[in-house]
């Protein structure tokens, strides 16, 4: 009998139908899933109201390995579309992973026009990404582009 070997884990080009040209990111071949982004939350690169979540350009583009420590924006933000997308956090070395259902046609379309879009993830999957961690008591508020108005206490 023949044995099919199965994709591996790991950087592949692809080329997206929005792609002009291929380019080079990570893909998680086990849970079908491929890098956009990578961010330290301890930076200030790409904080909420910076001009890089509005600009179709890559930032540390040839840094796509997976375990790489640098923060990157690959082609794939504004190339890619899906209808799911993985939000991962790494806390005193232990990964943890949240899932939103959500179809765009690439993570650029559903952020850069600023437009509020609910998602109904909930206080508890929040939470779970970091152990002892705690929301604010009125931050009720979720989705992209929740920006809390004065009055709201979002």
């Amino acid at each position: 009998a023949l044995l099919r070997s199965q994709p591996r884990n790991g950087v592949y080009w692809i080329q997206p139908s929005m792609s002009n040209e291929p380019f080079q990111t990570y893909c998680d071949m086990d849970g079908r899933w491929t890098l956009i982004m990578r961010i330290d939350g301890r930076k200030t690169t790409f904080a909420y109201d910076k001009a890089i979540w509005r600009t179709k350009a890559t930032y540390h583009k040839a840094d796509v390995d997976i375990d790489a420590s640098k923060e990157t924006k690959l082609q794939s933000y504004w190339t890619l579309p899906f209808s799911e997308l993985r939000l991962s956090m790494i806390v005193s070395g232990v990964t943890k992973h949240v899932v939103v259902r959500y179809t765009s046609s690439s993570l650029y379309d559903l952020i850069a026009d600023n437009t509020y879009r609910p998602t109904r993830l909930g206080r508890s999957t929040w939470k779970s990404l970091v152990d002892g961690s705690s929301l604010q008591q009125n931050c009720n508020k979720e989705g992209f582009n929740a920006i809390a108005s004065r009055t709201s206490h979002a």
